[in-house]
């Protein structure tokens, strides 16, 4: 059976999956298990065999979907998610006004939230595998659809998954761009810098220690010093197509600037304790326990040189890239098969993320993966007026197919 992709994916961003982390740490979830009924129905309407798996992340439910067909060798998973990040309208496209949730389709593209990340990758998947069920043929390998929840949130829904034991032999991750094949992610580490000093007037500064300021200091010194360390890393991976340098580089970056929880913001104040949030982009074959290491030796020898009194938190999440050379080519072969076959120009390229995937826990479960998509660098995700195209559907689609077949056509 044929699906309409357009019309699926429509009824799929109707639902409102949002997910979210609270200020007390709380994973916010809405709708999950509408959305993963919804899932289920499309595969069951497709003449696909579909099962909704119950995982329990956090004390909570967080349904699964896993669909599939008969026929291939080893198992190959395609792997997307239903949850999405909040959005609030109405949005504005051409004078037109609409509810993200209510989506538009206007000049061959699919407006709403979730458009492109990532139910458009669920549709694009589930609709090759019933293709692939009706035209028959031989399947190189036998193809399975996975949905989870929690991507947005570190990806808790594949994790569980895997940690309750699920394991396919080869996966691609869904949730990726269209431009290139990933063959790598960068890994990350995250945390805060507490700066102490001792509160005061603002009138008599010299009674106090101004934590601000030290944070500032603070702040400076890293961004002279270990930023530039870190930038001079280097990945043996390409960088992604229009990246300022031709491999993954090492970053660094602060993202928040505060007070300590607890302290009062007044102009005539000097609070005891500031605080800075802070992003590391470790490289996909780095290790993070390494990296880790070496970030919290130059937090403390900048906080010796300057004077002050600091405390670091920091957790992590390696990266991961690709050791199956064979499967490499196939995937290849079959994205820029899908690229011919809906007629777009350009070639597929090779490259790894600067940003994180799932496909850190299938290579942490010895699972081959790449990672290939529908999502476009203009298509705004996560921001207003995100949008795939629809050709796009079309070309994952059989991308999915060929891929299944071994990266070429039946």
């Amino acid at each position: 059976m044929k699906a309409d992709l357009v019309e699926e994916l429509v009824r799929l961003v109707r639902v409102r999956s949002e997910v979210y982390v609270t200020e007390t740490g709380a994973v916010k979830r809405c709708n999950y298990r509408e959305a993963a009924e919804a899932v289920k129905g499309l595969a069951e309407r497709l003449g696909l065999s579909a099962e909704l798996v119950e995982l329990e992340v956090g004390g909570e439910k967080v349904p699964a979907v896993i669909a599939g067909i008969d026929g291939g060798g080893q198992s190959l998973a395609f792997v997307s998610h239903y949850d999405v990040v909040p959005a609030r309208g109405p949005w504005l496209v051409e004078g037109r006004a609409f509810d993200p949730f209510d989506p538009l389709v206007l000049g061959g593209r699919v407006y709403g939230r979730g458009a492109a990340d990532d139910k458009s990758a669920i549709v694009a998947s589930l609709a090759a595998l019933a293709e692939l069920a009706e035209e028959g043929g031989p399947l190189k390998y036998k193809p399975v659809v996975v949905v989870t929840g929690d991507e947005e949130v570190g990806g808790l829904g594949v994790r569980a998954l895997l940690g309750s034991g699920y394991r396919w032999d080869k996966a691609v991750i869904l949730d990726a761009g269209a431009e290139y094949l990933s063959v790598g992610a960068s890994g990350v580490a995250f945390g805060w810098v507490k700066v102490r000093g001792r509160s005061g007037h603002a009138g008599y500064p010299h009674k106090a220690v101004n934590p601000v300021e030290g944070a500032i200091k603070l702040a400076y010194h890293m961004l002279e010093t270990y930023k530039p360390r870190r930038a001079a890393k280097l990945s043996k991976l390409s960088a992604p197509p229009g990246s300022p340098l031709p491999k993954v580089w090492g970053r660094f970056s602060f993202t928040i600037m505060r007070l300590a929880p607890g302290e009062p913001e007044k102009h005539n104040r000097i609070p005891g304790e500031a605080m800075l949030g802070f992003d590391v982009r470790l490289l996909p074959e780095e290790d993070l326990d390494e990296a880790l290491a070496e970030l919290y030796a130059h937090f403390s020898e900048a906080a010796a040189k300057l004077g002050l009194d600091i405390e670091v938190a920091a957790q992590g999440q390696r990266g991961w890239y690709a050791k199956d050379e064979g499967f490499v080519r196939e995937a290849l072969e079959a994205a820029r098969g899908a690229y011919r076959s809906v007629g777009l120009e350009g070639e597929v390229a090779v490259a790894a993320e600067l940003g994180g995937n799932d496909g850190t826990f299938f290579d942490a479960a010895g699972i081959p993966a790449v990672a290939f998509g529908a999502i476009r660098s203009e298509c705004n995700v996560h921001s207003e007026n995100e949008f795939v195209y629809a050709r796009d559907l079309a070309m994952l689609k059989e991308f999915v197919k060929l891929l299944a077949r071994g990266g070429k056509r039946g």
